[in-house]
């Protein structure tokens, strides 16, 4: 799952929730400053400052509306003001946007849970995702080496991004050296809609399995592509598809690169003995704040007791999120699964 920053950006709202004394007016020349500001205001505790400040923004930055009504209910619920958090939340609601699986399920929202207006609010917002979910199809985007030569073979790499991102997030992330200007790197995109923007591939693994498959099927249409050497690999939820597509052979992958994923349901002592007779090869990378990290050191425990030649890779304490160094995990990673060849 991509790493959620309670303060998404700032919440601005035409009608005033915060009672009191009027204070001297800051003025923000952008979104980006203002969005600075209350992120310091959230760290400094000064959470009705913070609401004030939101509440009043909304003229000013419209194009928001999502992250500001996220924001501005977190500071009221900070604040133990819990009918205008879930009023701020409604108002996004009539506005036209809804909030993600991953947005509401978080403990911050406790307290709502005792009022029945709540429970009308998530039937109402989980209405307007399957209706947003009808229209969704999968994606693909596929980038080749910087000096691609079509008459070449190239090796594939399968990049899935985290649960609640999609391809245009991830893309930054999934990088390196080796991927830039040896691999044609294709970046599959989950119909599995959590978020106004943001696709998971663990709502139905399945389903997920199909839409890998399809997305390699299309790629080995379209591109030369040594089917000897595919790699897939990636973020959270991605993670957890990965891992599954190896094992149950979904594809003809040789490896597999996973950062911070679940224990996959169909992980098994069976099916990582039998990726290990088919010779493939892997690495798990984490980091020490990891909520899944008692799972992924029972995996890397499993893969070693069954012989897969893998590396666990546990990197400092940044959380559930991307280190600074994947780009060079990613490069040596694939250098271990190349070693077979």
């Amino acid at each position: 799952m991509k790493k959620v920053s309670m303060i998404m950006a700032i919440l601005l709202i035409p009608f005033v929730f915060v009672e009191g004394q009027e204070q001297e007016e800051i003025k923000f020349a952008t979104y980006q400053d203002m969005r600075a500001h209350i992120g310091k205001l959230y760290r400094q505790k000064d959470f009705a400052e913070a609401a004030r400040i939101l509440e009043k923004a909304l003229m000013q930055f419209p194009d928001h509306l999502h992250a500001n009504a996220f924001n501005l209910a977190l500071m009221y619920v900070q604040i133990k003001e819990y009918k205008k958090a879930l009023k701020a939340l409604e108002y996004g609601l009539e506005n036209g946007i809804w909030f993600g699986k991953y947005e509401m399920n978080n403990e911050i929202w406790d307290p709502l849970e005792e009022m029945e207006s709540f429970d009308v609010f998530k039937k109402k917002n989980e209405a307007k995702r399957l209706e947003a979910q009808k229209t969704v199809q999968p994606k693909l985007e596929v980038l080749v080496p910087e000096d691609f030569d079509e008459s070449k073979k190239y090796p594939l790499f399968i990049a899935l991004h985290g649960g609640g991102e999609n391809v245009e997030m991830f893309k930054p992330q999934w990088t390196s050296d080796l991927l830039k200007n040896e691999f044609i790197v294709a970046y599959p995109q989950s119909s599995q809609l959590v978020s106004m923007t943001g696709y998971s591939w663990t709502e139905d693994i399945e389903r997920a399995k199909k839409e890998i498959l399809k997305a390699y099927d299309k790629v080995l249409l379209d591109f030369p592509i040594d089917p000897s050497r595919v790699i897939i690999g990636g973020f959270s939820s991605g993670g957890v598809a990965s891992l599954e597509a190896v094992l149950d052979e979904t594809i003809p992958a040789v490896g597999f690169v996973v950062l911070c994923p679940a224990k996959p349901d169909g992980f098994s002592v069976e099916k990582v003995g039998s990726a290990k007779a088919r010779g493939i090869r892997g690495t798990l990378i984490t980091t020490e704040m990891d909520p899944r990290l008692p799972d992924q050191q029972e995996m890397a425990e499993i893969m070693k007791a069954q012989g897969l030649a893998h590396e666990f890779i546990v990197t400092p304490n940044i959380g559930h999120w991307y280190p600074e160094n994947l780009a060079e995990m990613i490069d040596e990673a694939i250098a271990h699964i190349q070693k077979k060849n």
